[in-house]
């Protein structure tokens, strides 16, 4: 099903590096942020996308030191929930856009009809992927969830579905 989606997602991902962007941060708790966290470990250093940051905490450190990494500008935060109601990712995207308020630094994965759906499509983020509700976010990988920071990593998305539906 998800491979019906490779075109979209490439030119999504070509249209964020030729905006400028370097780096891209996952904000996101629980499995919408564990596989992003896996594939940009399996990947980093082999592919020639942008560099993946996942915050999913909410200790001030930890925060600071994506702000350090995740430069002005050049920085698409991702909110990612499958509920669309996590309180961390809900505090670390009003901070994050706090810091940065422009719509075009931001994207959202969620299930169709939460509150992040709501709140993306409001702020006019660049862009709202609204992932299947049926799949659980420890199982999500091989959805919005995981393929869009696969696809701004780099990645090769159709070679990472045929080796899923293998």
């Amino acid at each position: 099903e998800m491979a019906a989606h490779v075109d979209d997602l490439e030119a999504f991902a070509r249209k964020v590096a030729e905006a400028g962007y370097t780096t891209a941060v996952v904000l996101g708790m629980g499995g919408s942020s564990l596989a992003p966290r896996v594939l940009g470990s399996a990947f980093a250093g082999h592919t020639r996308g942008l560099d993946l940051i996942v915050l999913d905490s909410t200790v001030p450190e930890a925060v600071r030191a994506v702000e350090h990494r995740a430069p002005a500008g050049r920085t698409l935060y991702i909110a990612s929930s499958k509920s669309g109601t996590t309180l961390e990712t809900d505090a670390l995207l009003d901070y994050f856009w706090g810091r940065e308020p422009d719509r075009r630094h931001f994207v959202a994965i969620t299930d169709g009809g939460t509150s992040l759906e709501a709140r993306a499509r409001e702020r006019d983020f660049r862009r709202v992927f609204i992932n299947r509700s049926d799949i659980g976010g420890r199982f999500s990988a091989l959805s919005f969830v995981g393929l869009v920071p696969a696809a701004l990593l780099g990645i090769d998305l159709r070679r990472l579905l045929e080796g899923a539906r293998d």
